[in-house]
Parts: structure tokens; C-alpha cells; sequence
């Protein structure tokens, strides 16, 4: 993706957060070759994620692919993701009280919202020049 990016371009990522304490997939760099994951990325009911990154591995290659890094936010607790078996519960919770836990997840330590959001989102550019 970096090789066809303008310069000045914006990739958008997303992808699982490798961190969260609910992932049973390996992470990146746990994986010496992870090609010995293609073969059960396609089979039926696979999810499609052979290995999971977390936020520094999402910052290191990115850099090796020659991008920089705008942003990295982790987002979506537990229960807004409907993780802790009262996902149920959420069509009947007001909007904001939603918004306000997830502001809440976002104002914890790092370490402690690595391990309780459920997803990444990075913004990463190609520089000019």
C-alpha cells in the first residue's frame, strides 16, 4: 500500500488490537514466519486474521514500509463491543451514556487500554519529498 501512495497520502488502518485480553490469535512479531497461517486465514468460519498487531508493531511497520505515523488511537471497550455478554443491553442504553464509557476507556493508562480495547485505528502518511 505504501508503494502506491501519494506522497502526502493518508492510510487509514484498522485492524483487531493484538493487546486486548480477550485475543487468542498470535501477534506479529510472535510469528517467526507467518506464512504457516495462510493456510487457515480461508477456511470456512475463519475470521480472516491470521496473526494480530498491536499499536508499536502497527508504528514499526509502517516506518519500514516508509510511512509515518499521524495518529494511533485504540477504541471500543468491552462492553461497547458487546465482549462481555451484556452486548444485549445496548440498543436500550442512551447514546451518550455509550459515547461517555468509551471517553472513559479512552482516558485510562496505556497499558490498561491496551489490554481493554478491542480494536486499532492508525493514520499513517506517506511524506513528501
Amino acid at each position: 500500500m505504501a508503494e502506491i501512495l501519494k506522497p502526502g497520502g493518508r492510510l487509514f488502518l484498522t485492524t483487531p488490537n493484538g493487546r486486548y485480553f480477550r485475543c487468542h490469535h498470535p501477534r506479529f512479531s510472535e510469528c517467526a514466519d507467518p506464512a504457516v497461517f495462510e493456510s487457515i486465514q480461508f477456511k470456512p468460519d475463519a475470521d480472516g486474521h491470521i496473526f494480530l498487531l498491536d499499536r508499536r508493531e502497527c508504528q514499526t511497520l509502517a516506518e519500514k514500509a516508509g510511512l509515518a505515523v499521524d495518529r494511533v488511537r485504540l477504541m471500543t471497550n468491552p462492553l461497547t463491543a458487546g465482549h462481555v455478554k451484556l452486548g444485549y443491553l445496548l440498543p436500550y442504553l442512551p447514546a451518550g451514556f455509550v459515547r461517555m464509557l468509551e471517553r472513559g476507556t479512552g482516558g485510562l493508562p496505556m497499558a490498561l487500554r491496551e489490554r481493554v480495547t478491542t480494536q486499532i485505528v492508525s493514520v499513517l502518511f506517506k511524506p513528501r519529498g
